[in-house]
């Protein structure tokens, strides 16, 4: 593993533990009664609720590939996760802003969309990651075989009269 998918494979736990110190943070005033240090609703909701879905979901995420030999993201894997680090600093940057509670209701659901699509393509990349690891290899060509021979490659038997 080259140092470079190393740092990839790391890239959604540094995530998810920035998202979730500032959930820390952001609880901790909540519970000081300290809400003008929280400058809008979309920073009470963001930080409270939005944050922490999206670190365990980068969590899960990793834990998935994890069962990867080696544990390295495919490229749409990767843009995934940066999609999802963008939209969640283009949240944070605006939700310093009282008046911009309309960009949450429209990242939101994006953000959630992406943490699923995420979770659902390192799922199947490792399922399939997985499956082809146990397939038996051709001594001859070296290829993977499957469970059985292509349809093209199968013996039309005809019947015996």
């Amino acid at each position: 593993m080259t140092p470079a998918e190393r740092a990839w494979s790391w890239m959604q736990p540094l995530i998810a533990v920035l998202c979730l110190a500032v959930a820390v943070a952001s609880w901790s005033l909540q519970a000081a009664g300290d809400y003008e240090l929280l400058p809008s609703v979309q920073a009470v909701i963001t930080t409270s609720f939005v944050y922490p879905g999206l670190a365990l979901s980068l969590a899960v995420n990793h834990v998935i590939v994890g069962f990867r030999r080696p544990p390295a993201l495919s490229a749409a894997e990767k843009a995934l996760v940066v999609a999802q680090a963008v939209i969640a600093i283009v949240l944070g940057l605006t939700s310093l802003d009282s008046a911009a509670l309309i960009v949450g209701f429209l990242l939101w659901p994006l953000l959630i969309v992406g943490a699923v699509w995420a979770c659902a393509l390192m799922t199947g990349g490792t399922i399939r990651i997985r499956r082809e690891s146990r397939m038996p290899v051709d001594p001859r060509s070296g290829d993977r075989l499957g469970d059985g021979p292509p349809t093209a490659q199968i013996p039309v038997v005809s019947p015996a009269r």
